[in-house]
């Protein structure tokens, strides 16, 4: 596993939940398996590593892990022995606890899923007493990139965890997580912010300027904005927008605007176009807006399908229509 900074606190629009969340296990309540939910950016990881710090700290104060007892530094370190993440990269080498590529394991992934591997790994670990005495804590993430088999293969460990095993599941979206492993679980929503408060904290971390367009763009999740900022994604986007529009007012030929977006990655070109549509569709519903949708998402599937297109004939032949489209 990683080194990897320590989370200390909440943040600042989680208090209430982290307030629960202490209350449940200050009362010995806190189910050991626990479902955070919520939209992607909200902070759902940190929240999840802070209470895997907390369980595993030697030396809370006020409800908080200490951040420098031996247990914490372990943590840090990415090196704690009853610490387990379960993630599509996990197997590589950077992941393994010891540092080192492990024979049989994948040194690299490329899907969107954690596999059956993985969790039988887990379950090898719940059955382990804990290195260091106390608890020990797994972490999902995210929990709906799990296989159907690898969620079958952990149900029996959700249902019978053992003494001083929590497993922590961390998902964007739980409606893709089997009935049955839901129901095993004790589930947390973990909001969007309020945009003020967002804002707030945003601006501690990036230009003021920016702070608003990226909270925008990324529909109001704080942390998404901020990875959004560092990447220049959100300059980026600004980009593509400006150009969408400035075809679709004649400014520039479709040519040329099929040349600027096709310098860019078309998955990334197609979702922020229909994104664009959808408020569109929200603040004017047309038929024609209607009916451009489903081109976009019908030369979508081809830009992204197997059969390798000409992704630049795509763009034109969407950016000729999209021109004529009521303004």
């Amino acid at each position: 596993m990683a080194e990897q900074s320590l989370v200390l606190a909440p943040l600042p629009w989680q208090r209430e939940q982290w307030s629960l969340v202490q209350s449940l296990l200050e009362r010995e309540r806190l189910a050991h398996g626990l479902l955070l939910h919520g939209t992607a950016g909200v902070g759902k990881g940190q929240l999840a590593r802070l209470l895997a710090l907390r369980l595993l700290c030697e030396s809370p104060r006020h409800g908080l892990p200490c951040g420098e007892c031996h247990a914490c530094s372990m943590f840090a370190a990415g090196s704690h022995p009853d610490f387990f993440l379960a993630s599509a990269a996990y197997g590589t080498s950077e992941d393994d606890d010891d540092g080192k590529s492990r024979k049989g394991r994948k040194t690299a992934t490329t899907s969107r899923q954690i596999r059956i591997d993985c969790i039988r790994d887990l379950i090898h670990f719940s059955h382990q007493a804990a290195h260091q005495g106390g608890r020990r804590v797994a972490i999902i993430e995210p929990a709906e990139w799990l296989n159907r088999n690898a969620q079958n293969a952990l149900l029996k460990t959700l249902e019978e965890p053992g003494a001083g095993l929590f497993i922590i599941l961390v998902s964007h979206e739980p409606s893709r997580l089997l009935a049955t492993t839901r129901s095993r679980c004790q589930a947390l929503l973990c909001p969007t912010p309020e945009r003020l408060d967002a804002l707030e904290w945003l601006r501690h971390h990036v230009a003021v300027d920016r702070a608003e367009s990226a909270l925008a763009f990324c529909h109001g999740a704080p942390l998404k904005a901020l990875a959004a900022v560092h990447d220049d994604l959100d300059l980026l986007h600004r980009e593509v927008m400006l150009t969408l529009e400035a075809c679709r007012q004649d400014e520039v030929t479709y040519l040329f605007a099929a040349e600027q977006l096709a310098r860019h990655d078309a998955a990334m070109v197609f979702d922020w176009w229909y994104g664009l549509l959808h408020r569109l569709c929200c603040a004017r519903p047309a038929a024609a807006l209607l009916h451009f949708t489903d081109q976009l998402l019908e030369a979508r599937r081809k830009a992204l399908g197997t059969a390798n297109p000409n992704t630049r004939l795509l763009l034109e032949s969407l950016l000729i229509d999209w021109a004529q489209l009521p303004a």
